[in-house]
């Protein structure tokens, strides 16, 4: 009878041990570790250890800096979580602020209309900052700008001495005010020198004058100049006045939401030959077409009205957490080179302009740094009661 056979059979090796987990599952793991060392390096991974505060404001244009992503991370990073509302500058004036904790107007007469209406109202006086400005300019293409810098009546705009591409005009405001007045047509201004296939009437499109800052900046340009560079100093003459170049702001017809974006859109030619916008939102768009493309956008330009409104944003915190951000936009480093990244001239903490940053900036980037913008020569605006008057008049806003 055979012996009986004995086999010794091997354990099983643990889960941990086999070649396909380990193939298949410590690459993973390796990037899992490297993308968490990623995330604690940029400040994020320790997000759901940090409390995150939501900071809820409303904003006009200036809303593109606080949507972008990278202000956004930068925000996170530092516990903030903004949430956007948005309206006209105008619009965020004369309504109710209660229930934000900032509200961020584009031009000084709106922010004072929100002080004026929160004194009177008894509530917590705000708290002021000033991180960036952005002048208000015409935005135009290259054909219509020749046409203008052309015609056989003389110059409109002339083309700034910048080095690279010809991107940036200076207008005198009285010429272009008296080829609105007098009707001027694209097609008859470009004769005989140029065929300018476009039969409509010379003018700046604005959006609506009830609701936007750069359109009652637009307004206060016209009417200086109309006016003999003289403001009103009366309700009489406001009103008188308002009367007089309402026709020059109201040809365009129905005034379009978002010029910005219909003036760069592809067939923004064909919706407003020149549309007023932030000077912010066309360079944001050329450093944008240079990160993409490499070239400029030579087919848009700029044309800047010799003498200038100076929209300076405030950003008005109504409460400690408005207070918080508005520290941090005004401090922060990695905010404030992003505000240059998107087109803003930046203000330094004691409220000089740092025109040096911005030149710098748009130059290491490849872009023609404009001379316009900042001026001792300046265009005033009527005093807040008298303008009100004004763009009620022009407007009719109800």
């Amino acid at each position: 009878m055979a012996e009986p056979e004995f086999t010794v059979v091997e354990p099983p090796r643990s889960i941990f041990r086999r070649k396909r987990f380990l193939g298949v599952f410590v690459p993973a793991g390796l990037v899992a570790v490297a993308g968490a060392i990623a995330l604690f390096a940029g400040g994020v991974m320790a997000l759901p250890l940090r409390e995150v505060v939501v900071v809820n404001g409303r904003l006009a244009s200036k809303a593109e800096f606080f949507a972008d992503a990278e202000v956004r991370r930068i925000l996170m990073a530092h516990g903030i979580q903004v949430s956007l509302d948005l309206a006209g500058s105008r619009d965020i004036a004369v309504n109710s602020t209660d229930g934000y904790d900032f509200v961020f107007p584009s031009g000084r007469p709106a922010a004072l209309l929100i002080k004026q209406r929160l004194a009177q109202t008894g509530h917590r006086q705000p708290k002021m900052y000033k991180p960036f400005f952005s002048p208000i300019v015409l935005a135009s293409y290259r054909e219509y700008a020749e046409v203008l810098a052309e015609p056989a009546t003389g110059p409109v705009v002339t083309p700034q001495n910048t080095t690279g591409p010809r991107l940036y005009y200076d207008m005198p405001m009285d010429r272009f005010v008296d080829v609105v007045e007098r009707g001027t047509t694209w097609d008859r201004l470009a004769a005989p020198n140029r065929v300018l296939p476009n039969s409509n009437r010379v003018l700046a499109q604005t959006s609506d004058l009830c609701s936007s800052n750069s359109s009652a900046t637009y307004l206060g340009l016209v009417a200086f100049v109309a006016n003999g560079n003289v403001i009103p100093q009366t309700e009489a003459d406001a009103i008188a006045l308002a009367r007089k170049v309402k026709p020059l702001l109201t040809a365009q017809g129905l005034p379009a939401e978002d010029m910005a974006g219909g003036y760069l859109a592809p067939d923004g030619q064909g919706l407003a030959p020149i549309a007023v916008i932030y000077e912010h939102q066309y360079l944001a768009h050329q450093l944008r077409t240079l990160e993409r493309t490499g070239r400029v956008d030579d087919r848009r330009v700029l044309l800047y009205p010799a003498a200038q409104v100076q929209t300076v944003p405030e950003f008005l915190a109504l409460t400690p957490a408005g207070d918080r951000l508005g520290e941090l936009i005004m401090t922060n480093p990695d905010l404030r080179r992003r505000a240059l990244e998107l087109g803003f001239r930046v203000f330094e903490a004691d409220g000089s302009v740092t025109t040096g940053q911005f030149a710098e900036f748009l130059t290491a980037h490849g872009l023609p740094v404009p001379s316009s913008g900042i001026s001792d020569t300046e265009t005033f605006l009527p005093s807040l009661p008298l303008l009100e008057k004004m763009i009620a008049e022009i407007g009719e806003c109800g």
